[in-house]
């Protein structure tokens, strides 16, 4: 490769390769080149999200700046001192004993089925104020109101009950003697 001139000959790659290495085929190229294509689930090799070793920065309290002041909503009112559910258990037990006394006094003599239907409903109103006397102690528990309402509702729809099942059961008898 020398001449002798001095001059060094620049290296070029040979045009073809060397007869030992076999030359791929087009269809070879380009099913090895489908094999390395990725799937649209899998992450591509050589590809991955860069390793940081250092920790992650802290979550930090950040107070609403004051331009959202103006449109948060208004805040829920104070909850009244009434006991509402309690005062309607007094009510429904007026008229449970208005219509049991109605019921045992003169209806029982009149007719036995209007005696029968008065002594349900009745009944069913002792046990609806049965139900808000729970309710009015619940409030009690939870605000700031006198629990001896609700205390003396469910005690007397208590034994309202109890007197008007009594007499609902006699009614049923006696319509059916």
């Amino acid at each position: 490769m020398d001449s002798g001139s001095g001059a060094v000959a620049e290296w070029s790659p040979p045009l073809s390769p060397p007869p030992w290495v076999a030359t791929p085929s087009a269809a070879d190229i380009a099913a090895t080149e489908a094999a390395r294509a990725p799937l649209p689930d899998q992450i591509a090799r050589g590809h991955s999200a860069p390793i940081v070793d250092r920790p992650p920065t802290p979550i930090v309290y950040q107070p609403i700046s004051s331009s959202y002041v103006g449109e948060m909503a208004p805040p829920l009112p104070e909850p009244k001192a009434k006991n509402t559910p309690a005062r309607w258990a007094l009510v429904f037990i007026v008229l449970a004993v208005g219509g049991g006394v109605a019921v045992v006094g003169w209806l029982a003599g009149f007719d036995q089925a209007v005696a029968g239907v008065v002594s349900l409903v009745s009944l069913g109103l002792a046990a609806a104020a049965f139900f808000l006397a729970v309710g009015g102690i619940v409030v009690a528990v939870q605000r700031p109101t006198k629990r001896l309402t609700p205390v003396i509702a469910l005690v007397s729809s208590t034994l309202l009950v109890i007197w008007l099942a009594i007499v609902a059961t006699g009614q049923a008898l006696a319509i059916l003697a």
